[in-house]
């Protein structure tokens, strides 16, 4: 679904409409407002509803709108769609009285709901404060608390109805028909840490709250209330905050300067021109260069591409009877290689022969536009790597789905790649995307993010691996065998499973000494081999899952538990 956002075509950019429903915690409104008013995005108000019989607030500070209600609304869930009436923004950020946020958080939250083109945004990460000790790395996910997080638009409130007339679960309700309207099970959208803008306030000094309340009842006194910005009263919390604030201003977003040229595109290349398949022809990688030539074509302005092709004598169509009529106005470098094909071997080549010291390391069956162009220059230039999860299409170019655990697509600086110690040279399909997408994790933080801008095309299976000298992801395994077994590779990255099980969903870090944990819960050990994962808890009972080729995830078909790998 496409949206549109108020004064898109105009130079303003549209008023956001902070959302604060309050009873009985006046000092806490005070440090809210002082987080509105510390917030760069300028186009915005703060709409506080007290509905608190006897206490009248006001505030003269800008943007700032107060309402007293005279008798309390019979549910929250009315007090939420009463104070949304009366704003005067088409978007709506949720602004709770009892939690922290970060002086991005607008200007962040917009920028993602364009760039994702959608009416309803939740990030999938937050931090958490119990009341001492660091800040918890929290996510947003079912049964637990993110409504403090959101921001919608107006239309697409009044389109689901608005919240529902009820006291308790109201965010819950609200969120089910915003799913259902935008047809989606759960939206949430990956972010930096660096990115996070809200720390969930869990320890509270009112006894009210559901989470780690304090000893304090709410302060009813009746009087007039004249509000000011305050800071966070809490020593250890505003410590925490302002840490966070400092670690953002000092991100150096002067790493790459601009220059004529944009970015480099590196392709490790073995007949991937014409493919016969049935009585058809596929030209899978003409199709990435065109694709790439409009890319070049609209982005002419900001400066050029460059396309650097690692060819491993390929004799499908061979490159000089083709590529330079269809690579229109990129730049183009071929390097020859001689050597049994790698796809690691022919990134590495293709990146040492690069211009550009922004990298994107490309294969060479995808469609790639130049929104996903600019996308990864502009996330390079800030210092962050991408790697976007991409859309594989069917055979008849239609979507089929997204590959959410490839890491192939990675944009980068050439420093990065050098840090993460380049791509690994396997001479069997498989696995080395994902050793190095850890190794890069190491050393700069990655957007993982779904591009609607990059597209895979669709070729038989035994084209993954039909050029490779060993039977398919042997390398990997090998690797892996190794990996375990000797104690000087003990510090490398762990991996990491998103797991759904009939009593529980999560993450599953397994670890190079062999041990398993869910973090801050089980524990145990586990065996793995290209072709099962043995899972032996330390309380639990021994699970087994076999590898499944078409889903590509670890399954016990009879438990109906899975395992799917993930960054």
């Amino acid at each position: 679904m496409s949206l549109h956002l108020p004064g898109e075509k105009c130079v303003q950019e549209p008023l956001i409409s902070c959302i604060m429903p309050t009873y009985g915690r006046p000092d806490y409104v005070n440090e809210a407002i002082a987080m509105f008013l510390a917030q760069d995005y300028p186009r915005k108000e703060l709409v506080i509803l007290n509905d608190c019989p006897g206490q009248r607030f006001a505030c003269d500070q800008p943007g700032i709108h107060v309402f007293n209600a005279d008798e309390r609304y019979p549910t929250l869930g009315e007090k939420r769609n009463a104070a949304i009436e009366l704003a005067q923004g088409d978007i709506m950020a949720v602004w709770d009285d009892d939690d922290i946020y970060l002086p991005w958080r607008l200007s962040f939250s917009l920028a993602e709901m364009k760039r994702l083109a959608t009416e309803f945004y939740r990030p999938a990460e937050f931090w958490a404060y119990w009341g001492s000790g660091p800040l918890h790395n929290n996510q947003a996910i079912r049964e637990w608390v993110s409504h403090a997080l959101v921001m919608f638009t107006k239309s697409l409130w009044r389109r689901v109805g608005g919240y529902p007339a009820q006291h308790l679960n109201e965010d819950d309700a609200f969120f089910q028909r915003v799913h259902e309207a935008l047809q989606q099970s759960f939206i949430s959208y990956p972010l930096l840490s660096e990115d996070r803008f809200f720390v969930l306030r869990g320890k509270s000094k009112y006894e009210h709250m559901c989470m780690s309340g304090g000893d304090s009842p709410l302060d009813l006194a009746p009087g007039n209330f004249e509000l000011e910005p305050s800071p966070i009263a809490d020593a250890t919390l505003r410590q925490h905050v302002d840490q966070l604030i400092q670690t953002r201003q000092k991100e150096d977003n002067s790493l790459i300067g601009n220059d004529s040229l944009l970015i480099s595109v590196c392709v490790a290349l073995k007949n991937r021109s014409r493919l016969r398949v049935d009585d058809q022809t596929i030209e899978l990688f003409p199709n990435s260069v065109r694709s790439l030539a409009q890319a070049a074509e609209d982005l002419v302005d900001l400066g050029s591409i460059e396309l650097v092709v690692a060819d491993f004598e390929s004799d499908d169509w061979p490159l000089q009877e083709w590529l330079c009529k269809a690579a229109g106005n990129l730049r183009v470098n071929v390097v020859t290689m001689a050597d049994p094909f790698s796809r690691g071997k022919g990134i590495n080549a293709a990146v040492e022969n690069a211009t550009s010291d922004r990298i994107v390391l490309c294969d060479a069956d995808m469609i790639v536009s130049s929104e996903a162009v600019r996308r990864a220059v502009d996330l390079v230039n800030s210092g962050k790597a991408w790697c976007p999860i991409y859309e594989s299409l069917d055979r008849h170019g239609r979507h089929d789905c997204w590959q959410d655990l490839s890491h192939g697509m990675v944009a980068l600086h050439r420093d990065w790649f050098a840090a993460a110690g380049r791509v690994p040279e396997f001479q069997s399909w498989g696995g080395e995307d994902d050793l190095f997408h850890n190794s890069l994790a190491e050393h700069v933080g990655i957007v993982r993010e779904r591009s609607p801008f990059l597209r895979h095309q669709w070729h038989p299976e035994s084209c993954r691996h039909e050029h490779y000298k060993n039977p398919r992801q042997s390398d990997f395994w090998k690797h892996m065998t190794e990996f375990r077994s000797d104690s000087s590779m003990k510090n490398e990255p762990m991996l990491r499973f998103y797991a759904v099980h009939p009593d529980w969903e999560g993450e599953l870090h397994c670890f190079p000494s062999g041990r398993m944990m869910r973090p801050g819960i089980d524990s145990g050990s586990y065996e793995l081999t290209s072709k099962q994962i043995i899972l032996k808890w330390d309380k639990w009972p021994v699970e087994t899952l076999d590898w499944d080729d078409e889903a590509e995830v670890y399954i016990d078909s009879v438990k109906n538990f899975r395992l799917r790998q993930f960054p």
